[in-house]
């Protein structure tokens, strides 16, 4: 059985089912191979790896510590050309109605306007992104963020 791929745009808001956390914005990107998700607090020990999503300067940080001792550390290449490694972990999502296994890194996403990236690896076969669709409200986040590194202040994001 084939299941209808969701229509979904450049932002949705996503449920990290891991730790209840509903309603996190995230950037879709299909130039991304990998989903990246905001970690901080990250130490390998024991052969298990541990973690906390997001940090203290996040709404979304609740200090909650998770861990998994399936994973993996991955190269990764970002736009810019700068290399980083990072560890790979298994992770369920909820994209609209759908929830997703698939495979995130950790990452320190502070300076992202969105503390989640979704990759072609978790969109693949599942989504398909029109960039007409998603919230107004992450658009409008999005171009606040945009300002921001700029050092510019625009009027319709306040």
């Amino acid at each position: 059985m084939t299941r209808e791929k969701i229509t979904i745009g450049r932002y949705e808001y996503i449920w990290i089912v891991l730790s209840g956390q509903k309603k996190i914005p995230a950037r879709i990107d299909t130039g991304a191979r990998t989903t990246a998700i905001w970690a901080s607090d990250i130490s390998e020990k024991d052969g298990k790896v541990f973690w906390k999503f997001f940090d203290r300067g996040s709404e979304f940080y609740t200090g909650e510590t998770f861990s998994t001792g399936h994973f993996e550390k991955r190269v990764v290449k970002s736009s810019t050309g700068h290399q980083q490694v990072r560890y790979l972990i298994p992770i369920i999502l909820q994209i609209k109605k759908r929830r997703v296994r698939t495979y995130a890194t950790l990452a320190d996403r502070s300076h992202a306007t969105f503390p989640i990236l979704i990759g072609r690896n978790t969109l693949n076969g599942k989504f398909v992104v029109d960039v007409a669709h998603g919230s107004r409200k992450l658009s409008d986040l999005d171009r606040a963020g945009f300002y921001e590194l700029q050092g510019q202040t625009n009027e319709r994001t306040k």
